[in-house]
């Protein structure tokens, strides 16, 4: 800021706080429909779910004891990034970059202009920022929370932070100065921050491939994702149980679950997941259409999704 550069705040998490809690009963707002918690979005004054969308205002009494001024919001949003650097910068101009808080394609390119203007000392984005932007006078990189991308249970995990972080760092000094990048992490000896801080792309890539060849996760085997949904708990359960009994028995095919998905209702639906790994050379598509084709079709409110190479793992 004293050199008049700009700095940018990168954290992966939308709105104010991820949680809101009572200090006085430990009561936790959590969404009617989906196992999540609502996020606190101070600039709507709203609690909001990232899953199904469903809101509601920001109350000033815990609804479960009627304590008034005990809520308190629990963990770091950009939106309190912005709170936080204005009170350390009080002098400096800060911008928060959020896909919820962007209303046109319009609004993004002048608050872009803006930032490539100089009008802009702090940014505090999202992975929003992490792509496509040439920010000329941008020199520092903080990373906060680098390490919430690697808990999710996606087989990917490693190689997606590091794909994200890489590209964000990747943001400073890209025209003028000496770029500089920090990463706040509770993971320092993690591959991915160790080669990150190196700078050492072949280092990251060893160490992720071995482990994918010890474990037959892609590209040295493949993977298919079943998920079943219902509208109560037994019945997807009881689903998943019998497609599991029903699997055909082949050495080179391991089937997994059924169990509760990461996100186990969404919607007002209970989730189980079957995962099935196969070797690479492995027809698994076959192995799919041979094994639903004496499986027992969905009723009433269950859902079956086979997805083949699943991307997501929610």
């Amino acid at each position: 800021i004293e050199k008049r550069e700009q700095a940018l705040l990168f954290l992966n998490r939308r709105g104010y706080a991820p949680l809101t809690l009572c200090r006085g009963c430990g009561h936790r707002f959590a969404c009617t429909i989906c196992d999540a918690w609502l996020v606190d979005h101070r600039f709507r004054q709203r609690l909001v779910c990232h899953h199904c969308g469903f809101s509601m205002p920001r109350p000033h009494i815990c609804p479960h004891c009627s304590a008034e001024e005990s809520l308190v919001a629990v963990g770091p949003g950009v939106e309190r990034l912005q709170e936080e650097a204005a009170a350390l910068f009080p002098e400096a101009r800060t911008m928060v970059l959020s896909s919820d808080l962007i209303t046109s394609i319009e609004t993004m390119r002048s608050e872009l202009a803006e930032i490539a203007e100089g009008r802009v000392d702090i940014i505090i984005g999202t992975q929003l920022v992490a792509k496509g932007h040439n920010f000329p006078r941008l020199n520092l990189v903080g990373v906060v929370d680098a390490d919430l991308g690697l808990s999710n249970g996606d087989p990917r995990a490693a190689e997606r932070t590091w794909q994200l972080l890489n590209q964000v760092i990747g943001r400073a000094g890209r025209e003028q100065g000496r770029g500089v990048g920090y990463l706040q992490t509770h993971q320092p000896d993690h591959p991915v921050m160790k080669a990150l801080i190196a700078c050492d792309r072949e280092a990251f890539y060893d160490s992720e491939i071995d482990l994918r060849e010890k474990t037959l996760y892609p590209p040295f085997g493949r993977l298919a994702s079943l998920i079943i949904s219902a509208g109560d708990r037994p019945s997807a359960e009881g689903l998943g149980r019998r497609l599991v009994a029903l699997a055909p028995r082949d050495e080179r095919v391991v089937v997994l679950g059924p169990a509760e998905a990461p996100l186990a209702v969404i919607k007002g639906r209970y989730r189980f997941r079957i995962l099935v790994k196969s070797a690479r050379g492995f027809d698994l598509s076959d192995y799919l259409r041979n094994w639903l084709a004496v499986c027992p079709k969905p009723t009433g409110n269950q859902k079956l999704e086979v997805d083949v190479d699943p991307q997501s793992f929610l």
